[in-house]
């Protein structure tokens, strides 16, 4: 799995000798990335740890890039082959489902570390989350499509409905193991696997009509800056110039020399602004999360039932994604940056979300649970949705497309009723 397609490894070992010094390399890397994250990682800093020369490393490898992508292809191995025991030992394919979707979980928690290294490792190249989260998908979607054919599951979009629970397990993942040093609590599992099953319409009857929710999804724009003059203008041209560059080549790629280029200011300049690049980046997050939750807030004004507004306000994030690829990959970024911002934005959209769901849920328009949990299920299925058709080169169908039966899916989930 190399970013062009070649396999990872410069070349294969022939002796046993040969494949325990592979090993060993491989091991030390790991710890090594996720000590230091794949960026501050080094051949030298692995080759320290392992003990050997560096001579010897680039007899097995030709970079960094390659003994990381040779670590997610063994991730990626592994993990494709727990899903295969685990789906091929349930007989019902709602069972199956529900098998792979707490494997997932399982595995992510026991595995916490090296996932970490592979979030971070995404901004490498785009293909290696795509060829690994595809991966995935591909065995999730044959359960899916298995349940529709015998008829346990509603006539759902199978890739739709992988990618959404993808999305569910590593936000869940996110939240809980990654932020939380712990499993993924009990409840919150039976929040995601109730979603999969069942969707989060509650019984209360729709009260915005088919009319209101086509006018709703118009798309939206986001608010137009105030004019500014003097030092204040400076510094949004500064935020301007560096969100076109970090959005381009990421944070570790970009110098403030290129973003002071871009806003046409001396590096002088830069500094009576920013202490440093964290900063601006920092700062530019929280300025990406503002104009990013008025547009939101906008798009779902006046909507008189939750479930609408999940709707309307999933159109609008994927639209957002697809216009500004750039911005959304910063927010990814960020705790690979600064982790205090970075989680700070997940967990202020949270916030919001957390509110207007337990409003759903007492109004009886979403189906009583943890609010917290349901509501980092949902960022969760709009990241990987807006990853896989908004964002990524070339995806098989427009956002627009896939939009009612992802839509179908958070209201009503798999599962036929009746």
């Amino acid at each position: 799995m190399g970013t062009g397609g070649e396999k990872a490894i410069t070349r294969l070992p022939r002796t046993a000798r040969g494949q325990k010094t592979l090993e060993h390399i491989l091991r030390n890397a790991a710890e090594v990335f996720r000590e230091r994250g794949y960026e501050r990682a080094s051949v030298s800093a692995i080759c320290r740890r392992a003990g050997i020369a560096q001579g010897t490393f680039y007899l097995y490898f030709a970079n960094k890039e390659e003994v990381y992508v040779r670590l997610v292809e063994d991730l990626q191995d592994r993990l494709i082959a727990r899903l295969a025991r685990a789906v091929g030992a349930a007989a019902a394919p709602r069972e199956k489902l529900l098998r792979a979707y707490g494997t997932l979980l399982d595995y992510i928690t026991e595995n916490a570390g090296t996932f970490q290294v592979f979030r971070e490792g995404e901004f490498v190249s785009p293909e290696i989350p795509m060829r690994f989260y595809g991966a995935i998908c591909d065995e999730l979607v044959a359960v899916v499509r298995e349940g529709v054919t015998v008829g346990d599951f509603r006539g759902v979009d199978p890739e739709v409905v992988a990618y959404a629970i993808l999305g569910v397990v590593f936000f869940l993942a996110l939240r809980y193991v990654m932020w939380g040093g712990r499993a993924v609590p009990k409840g919150a599992r039976r929040v995601g696997a109730d979603l999969i099953r069942r969707g989060i319409a509650g019984p209360r009857a729709v009260v915005d009509d088919g009319r209101r929710v086509a006018s709703a999804l118009a798309p939206t724009s986001p608010p137009a800056e105030e004019d500014r003059e003097g030092a204040e203008a400076t510094r949004r041209a500064l935020l301007r110039a560096a969100e076109r560059a970090f959005g381009q080549a990421g944070f570790h790629r970009t110098t403030i020399s290129t973003i002071t280029y871009l806003a046409g200011v001396g590096q002088g300049t830069f500094y009576l602004h920013f202490p440093s690049k964290v900063a601006v980046f920092s700062e530019l997050v929280r300025e990406i999360s503002r104009q990013f939750r008025h547009r939101q807030t906008l798009a779902v004004a006046g909507c008189g039932d939750r479930r609408v507004a999940e709707s309307i306000g999933l159109r609008s994030f994927l639209q957002w994604v697809r216009d500004h690829p750039g911005a959304y990959r910063i927010v990814r970024e960020a705790e690979f940056v600064d982790e205090g911002v970075g989680r700070w934005y997940y967990e202020r959209l949270a916030e919001g979300y957390v509110r207007g769901l337990a409003a759903g849920m007492d109004r009886g328009e979403i189906r009583r649970c943890d609010p917290e949990a349901l509501a980092y299920a949902l960022l969760g299925i709009a990241h990987f949705s807006g990853q896989r058709w908004a964002l990524w080169e070339k995806p098989s169908r427009p956002a627009e497309e896939v939009l009612p039966s992802l839509t179908e899916f958070i209201l009503h989930g798999v599962e036929r009723t009746g």
